[in-house]
This record gives C-alpha cells, structure tokens and sequence, in this order.
C-alpha cells in the first residue's frame, strides 16, 4: 500500500522543529513542554538529539540535561529536577522517555497521587527549562496529555511525505557517491511498505535497506530495479532466480543457486535450510499460479497487486520468472513441490536429494 501525504496537511514535524529550534537562537524564546510522539521513532530520537545539541553545552551536559525512563523514574525526582537552573546551557533539558506515562492505565512507578502532581505542576514549568515527553502512543483522553497540550507543544511524527521522504534517501545516497530519481525513490519505499499501516515499516527499516541496495550495487545511479533487487532477501532473490532458471531450461545453473543457498548452512541445519528454502520456492509458485489465473481473467498488474496483497516488483518478478508456463503447468509444480515437503517430512528420502529431483522435473 502505498504511504499517504502528511496527514495533518501542514508541515512536518520533522521541518517544524529545526524552525522552532533557529527561532529560539535568534530571540531566546523556547517551549517550556515539548511532547514527541507518533509511529517515527526514527524522527523521535533525531529530534531529541536535535534539540539537545541545541540547548545543552557539552562542558555542563552532566548538570544540564537529565533523562528519566521507565524504569528509575520517580515522578517528584522530575518535578524537582525541573525546578533546578541550567549551569551553562541555554536551558534546563528534562528528557522523559516514559510512553506508558501517556497511556490509559497508570504504569508501574506512577500512583494517583504523584500523577495529579504531575499533571498540576505542568503549567508552572519554568522558563528557564524545557521538559521533554517521548510516547508512541498517548492517549490523548487522560489528564496528563490534555495538561501537556494546553500548555506546551505536540509534535506528531506521521510518516514523510513524497518529497520529503525521497529527500530523506537521497541525502543518504550522497552520502555513498550514487543517487536515485526521485520517482524511483519513491516507488522503492511504497513497495518495500513504508506507511502503511498495517505493516510496522518505519524509516528505522527502510534506511536498512537502502543500506543494503548500496552496498549490493555498484552502479553510480541506481534504478528501481537495482535497489528492490539488492534489497531483497539474499534468499528471496536465490528462489526468484532458481524458477526462472529452471523454468528456462537452465537446469545447470538452478542446481547452483540450490547449493550456493543450502550450503551457507552448518550441516547439522540442513534440513531445517531445505526446509525453509522450499517454503520460498513454495510461495514464489504460488503467486505465480494466481497471478496466472487472475491474467487469464482479464485482471490488470496493479490491482491483481492488491487483490493479492503481494508488492508490484514481487508479482512482476513472479510472472517474468514463470515465462509461457500455464496455470494448469504451475499447479503441477506446487503439487510437487508439496509432494516433496511430505517426503521430506516423512523420510523418504534425504532433504537435498528431494529438492535435487524436484527441480529436475520443473
């Protein structure tokens, strides 16, 4: 599913606080509550970096920001913590990296009475510091949320946008001597599922592929293909090329990609390697099989695509793999390579040899 336009309709967070931040140089003026929450941790830790870089000076750092977490966090510890002057920074920077704090019930290290002291002491945060709250999540019904908001800033870092996202990339593709279109760094994050929400994708993943797309490609400029290709699972990949290559008469080469993929394997694990690379080999059939059927209805790529819930370059590199195969050739083969499963899992015959034999009869 392809990643939405920001949802607020406004700038991003993400542009809003090095503003913020540029403002508060200039004039001396800064929040006294800032709340960084939203699916972006990513963008949340970047942010929290940012602005401490901003405020504390490093000769003071120990005296001048002090962080809590969930798990040593006494709530009065913090109320007094902000009451304290910076020594040589521009504020006093309390970092509250609680999330449960914002949740619907209180968490463990929080009772009733020290919550509503929280929440009561919020408004008479001083000027001379900044308390900053990190949660994914709040709830924003309960009392602390509503104090927060009323009296300082929320920040909720929904997935990029287009521009701002393929920005993101490129700047990390300059950073490695390549470079991208825009469009096809755009399609890349779609396909690979950033924004979509029902997958947890977060640029916290999607900068690990782009990792691995660079360092699997040598190319100078990179295009689609070379970074969904690279970014790929060795192993996806390994069973993408074996169909095609057994499909095309190449029977030679598949048992390669066979070995090559088994034998990166301790023996004691190859049975559970077969195992795993079957099941791969299992579902590439398997989509090439539907894709099929579905092309022999009349049904278009892209929303065979979604019907399907597989990626576009998944099913297009399914259907390149699957060549002039039929449907009623493909059910063959995912019967056989079912029949091969059982035979595995019942001794029949050893796990390498079984696979051996089912691609000789593709």
């Amino acid at each position: 599913m392809a990643y939405t336009k920001n949802r607020t309709g406004g700038e991003h967070p993400s542009k809003t606080i090095v503003k913020m931040a540029a403002s508060g140089e200039q004039t001396g003026v800064w929040p006294r509550i800032i709340l960084l929450c939203g699916k972006e941790r990513f963008l949340i830790d970047w942010s929290r970096g940012y602005l401490k870089d901003k405020l504390i000076e490093p000769a003071s750092e120990a005296l001048d920001c002090v962080s809590f977490g969930s798990d040593n966090t006494d709530i009065y510890e913090m109320i007094a913590a902000c009451d304290t002057m910076p020594l040589l920074s521009r504020k006093k920077l309390i970092i509250v990296d609680w999330p449960e704090l914002f949740g619907l019930q209180l968490p463990k290290g929080a009772d009733q009475e020290s919550y509503k002291a929280l929440c009561e002491y919020i408004p008479s945060v001083p000027e001379s510091t900044l308390l900053l709250f990190i949660s994914d999540r709040p709830n924003k019904t309960r009392p602390l949320y509503k104090a927060v908001a009323a009296s300082g800033i929320v920040y909720d870092f929904v997935p990029l946008d287009d521009a701002t996202l393929s920005g993101w990339m490129a700047k990390r593709l300059r950073a490695a001597g390549r470079s991208a279109s825009p469009s096809d760094l755009a399609d890349f994050a779609r396909i690979c599922g950033y924004g979509d929400p029902e997958r947890n994708y977060t640029l916290f993943n999607l900068e690990n592929d782009l990792k691995k797309a660079i360092s699997g490609c040598s190319k100078p400029v990179l295009t689609l293909d070379d970074l969904l290709e690279n970014a790929a699972p060795q192993a996806e990949q390994n069973a993408f090329r074996l169909l095609d290559s057994a499909f095309s008469g190449n029977k030679g080469q598949a048992y390669e990609i066979l070995h090559s993929t088994i034998e990166v394997q301790a023996p004691s694990k190859e049975v559970s390697a077969v195992m795993s690379f079957l099941g791969l080999l299992c579902s590439q059939l398997e989509i090439m099989l539907e894709g099929k059927e579905r092309e022999a209805e009349g049904e278009d790529r892209g929303s065979m695509a979604v019907s399907m819930g597989v990626n576009e370059y998944r099913l297009r590199k399914a259907m390149g793999a699957a060549g002039r195969r039929s449907a009623a050739e493909l059910k063959k083969s995912l019967d056989s390579a079912f029949q091969v499963e059982k035979d595995i899992k019942n001794g029949v015959m050893p796990p390498r040899m079984a696979l051996e034999l089912f691609i000789a009869g593709l």
